[in-house]
């Protein structure tokens, strides 16, 4: 599972958490996600691609816009 940059916010209900994902188009991604799947500015996802600035990420969860997987640029993964 690779560490995804977001700006995470608490949700209505106490164990939920929505993460704001920066996409390599710039575009913010919007997914709802368990408290255990985020960190204090990060997501958990796993890595499914990369091309030479990119990464292909797939979330726990489908994001608002009904999307599993996103890219995003190689800056937002986080090191181990």
């Amino acid at each position: 599972m690779s560490r995804v940059k977001a700006r995470i916010v608490r949700s209505v209900i106490g164990s939920e958490r929505i993460a704001y994902i920066t996409t390599a188009a710039g575009d913010s991604a919007e997914v709802l996600l368990s408290a255990a799947q985020t960190g204090f500015n990060h997501v958990l996802a796993a890595e499914v691609a990369r091309d030479n600035n990119n990464v292909l990420v797939e979330f726990p969860q489908e994001t608002s816009s009904g999307y599993w997987r996103v890219w995003v640029n190689k800056n937002q993964i986080l090191p181990e």
